[in-house]
């Protein structure tokens, strides 16, 4: 009995030792006090996750490192923060990679790729294809004094809120339809008339017949705008944006100077993010199409031989891109992106088994 009673002790005495050496451990990394902005506004999915993978690094180190996280325009304008990361007036920054096409030719196949790589392969490319590092290598020949990783994910966007069914490749001829970037400018080579409108006329731009659709982004986010008042129909896939990938990035020198229990616990609350903010994106798409069919909208898809049109059209436009930039970063990330497409489109074809 004494025996059993000293064992007891024993591991009492263990355990708590153990629980001491922890806590002085843990008593023993230094507090860090940072500061990220995002280029969103509070409320929004993309910038509460940030906020969300704040308090995971929080919880983790026991309130030693704790990110403040502020919406667009807190201390730099929406499309300053990554700059003033940069600077360090910021410690870090949540954006979309694509806002940055004007500063390097690439920035466009870090964010989204029309017709091409799907949340599943995307994510893929980024930690195991190669994509993060060569995201990290676009940042570098800028000059810029970050360090990125891979910010968050959504699946494709609603290709339109329209008051013109869209079903096949003729349906959009002479459409009036507003959208930015690459796929204006394929629809635009396929006799689309395509417009750009601000955000806060799209509404009454549908309205008033300016516009027949319109792409703008996910179906909650469409919902929040509430477009579904003023038109008949949803239209998808997604072709123009399968994926929307987002970025978070720190300042090299205070990451750098981060002990490397920290590093581990942010990349891992980062990583933990993009699988958050996916599948949340996800769920909430499907509650928002019910939504949709529950107010009488008429769910269209544009037929799959038509889709391969669209493909066909909208990567020779991006190849066609490619070679005027004529530059190596540019060339080897579109062959990067192309080779995980490929690869993964095979090995899926293979592996999953047919869904309908």
């Amino acid at each position: 009995m004494k025996n059993g009673k000293l064992a007891f002790i024993v591991v009492i005495m263990m355990v708590c030792s153990f629980m001491l050496a922890g806590f002085s451990y843990a008593a023993e990394l230094p507090k860090v006090r940072w500061t990220v902005q995002t280029t969103w506004a509070k409320g929004m999915l993309i910038h509460d996750e940030v906020e969300v993978m704040a308090k995971r690094v929080s919880d983790m180190t026991g309130g030693n490192f704790v990110i403040k996280v502020l919406p667009a325009g807190a201390i730099v304008g929406a499309m300053e923060n990554m700059e003033a990361t940069s600077k360090g007036t910021l410690d870090g920054w949540h954006s979309w990679t694509g806002y940055w096409q004007g500063k390097h030719p690439s920035a466009n196949f870090f964010a989204s790729i029309p017709m091409h790589l799907e949340p599943t392969m995307y994510i893929t490319w980024m930690y195991q294809g190669g994509g993060k590092e060569l995201m990290q290598e676009m940042y570098n020949e800028m000059k810029m004094n970050v360090v990125v990783f891979p910010g968050g994910l959504t699946h494709p966007e609603l290709l339109a809120m329209s008051n013109k069914p869209l079903k096949n490749v003729k349906d959009f001829k002479g459409l009036k339809y507003r959208t930015p970037g690459w796929w204006a400018e394929i629809l635009k080579s396929m006799g689309v008339s395509v417009t750009m409108v601000a955000g806060v006329d799209l509404y009454p731009s549908l309205q008033k017949g300016v516009i027949d659709a319109l792409e703008f982004s996910t179906p909650i986010v469409n919902k929040s705008q509430n477009f579904h008042e003023v038109v008949k129909y949803v239209a998808g896939p997604g072709m123009h944006q399968p994926t929307c990938y987002f970025e978070i990035g720190f300042n090299k020198d205070k990451y750098n100077a981060l002990p490397p229990e920290y590093k581990a616990i942010l990349q891992s609350a980062v990583m933990a993010m993009n699988i958050d903010m996916w599948t949340k994106d996800i769920t909430m798409g499907i509650d928002t199409l019910k939504f949709y069919k529950g107010k009488g909208l008429k769910l269209t898809r544009v037929e799959d031989k038509d889709q391969r049109e669209f493909r066909k059209v909208a990567w020779a436009f991006i190849d066609k891109e490619v070679k005027k930039i004529n530059r190596p970063h540019t060339t080897k990330t579109w062959a990067s992106a192309n080779k995980m497409w490929t690869e993964f489109s095979d090995y899926e074809h293979f592996m999953v088994p047919v869904r309908k």
